[in-house]
């Protein structure tokens, strides 16, 4: 499979709750791969390395990943509708 670019998503530079956040939006829940993600979203690990030492195929860490680019974009878009600085 051949990946496509992120746009939002880069690697090693989510913090936790973000991640989490964006992970409540999804129907991610299998633990292998979501330990791959955190390994290339917050800790930069390479794919490769991500995806071998968590047991996650390729191809599945892909489609996992952008369902969170998706999620990402999605959350982007509705941070216009929330203006807080007028409170």
């Amino acid at each position: 499979m051949r990946a496509r670019t992120l746009s939002f998503l880069k690697p090693g530079a989510l913090e936790r709750e973000h991640f989490d956040l964006l992970l409540e939006g999804t129907s991610i829940r299998g633990e292998r791969v979501i330990r791959a993600l955190e390994d290339f979203l917050i800790k930069g690990v390479p794919v490769t390395e991500a995806c071998e030492s968590n047991g996650v195929n390729r191809s599945q860490f892909y489609r996992r990943l952008y369902a969170l680019e998706s999620e990402s974009e999605r959350a982007r878009r509705l941070s216009k509708f929330y203006n807080y600085a007028s409170d």
